[in-house]
């Protein structure tokens, strides 16, 4: 899977050796809760549609919203115009279409490792009526408010309160189908996920 690969190539970059050249991602804008702090970042990859680092003190590990378009990795070259690549759609997006998005979180933990909490391809454009640029907004407005929910939370010294035992029980499709109904004022728009990649690493 090329973009599962892409996207762990750029996480490693995060955790480079202090003795190579470690380069930054750009940080676009930054919000800040009682215990983290939410981070919009930039990501070179294929498909990016939004990025976020939720990190906080507490804890062992940080974690990465990510957002990408499907439609941007599932091509094929089939030929170059005056200096301009040509793409179509593979006959497995065409046969999948109806999804529109790659919607994933990840454990970042502080040795550099990273795990998936889950990957899922979703539908977050439905039958928008307003056009693409409208259906874009939508889909980038939805999954910023759903990497800004961890804001409210606040750590606790009870286990099942702790600020990590509070991330490991959101449910973040029910906050993206939430968040997306209402960007497109659709109450019964349905997500229509796919598991892609589940928690326990296991390729759907």
């Amino acid at each position: 899977m090329r973009w599962l690969k892409w996207l762990q190539q750029w996480i490693a970059g995060l955790f480079q050796p202090k003795k190579k050249r470690r380069i930054y991602p750009k940080i676009i804008k930054q919000w800040y809760g009682k215990d983290c702090a939410v981070l919009r970042i930039e990501r070179d990859t294929p498909g990016e549609r939004a990025t976020y680092r939720i990190t906080s003190i507490h804890g062992q590990c940080d974690y990465l919203v990510t957002l990408d378009y499907l439609r941007e990795f599932h091509t094929e070259l089939v030929g170059v115009f005056q200096g301009t690549p040509i793409r179509i759609p593979t006959m497995e997006y065409q046969r999948n279409s109806v999804l529109t998005h790659r919607f994933a979180v990840w454990r970042l933990w502080r040795n550099g490792t990273s795990d998936p909490l889950g990957i899922w391809d979703v539908d977050l454009e439905g039958n928008a009526q307003r056009g693409a640029n409208f259906a874009e907004l939508a889909s980038r407005n939805a999954v910023k408010m759903v990497a800004l929910s961890p804001l409210v939370l606040e750590h606790v010294q009870i286990p099942f309160l702790h600020w990590e035992a509070q991330m490991e029980r959101i449910d973040w499709l029910v906050l993206l189908e939430e968040r997306i109904r209402k960007e497109l004022s659709n109450e019964n728009h349905n997500l229509k996920a796919c598991v892609i990649l589940n928690d326990s690493g296991n390729l759907a």
